[in-house]
């Protein structure tokens, strides 16, 4: 799986809520706009297709910024602090 930092600007509020929860669905929200999401490469796929669906073209902007493993784990904040963004992942052993 790989990092993306997805970021947004939509016009519309009504565009801009079907964003946010279409993103939810995929990453963790870290800023009102901003999503960290660790994705396959199928995965990667659908969220872009769902967003594709959503937003103006003309209009809106969704960026997909891809981060490396190393850079992740380096990513500093002032204020509140983040967990790591790979703190959420599930890995099932069976």
């Amino acid at each position: 799986m790989d990092t993306y930092l997805v970021a947004y600007d939509i016009s519309d509020p009504k565009r801009l809520r079907r964003v946010a929860r279409t993103c939810e669905d995929f990453g963790l929200r870290r800023q009102f706009s901003v999503f960290f999401c660790r994705l396959a490469a199928l995965d990667l796929v659908k969220l872009k297709s769902r967003l594709y669906d959503v937003i103006n073209l003309d209009q809106d902007q969704v960026l997909f910024v891809p981060i490396c493993a190393r850079c992740a784990a380096e990513i500093e904040t002032l204020g509140r602090p983040i967990e790591a963004h790979d703190a959420r992942d599930v890995v099932i052993v069976t």
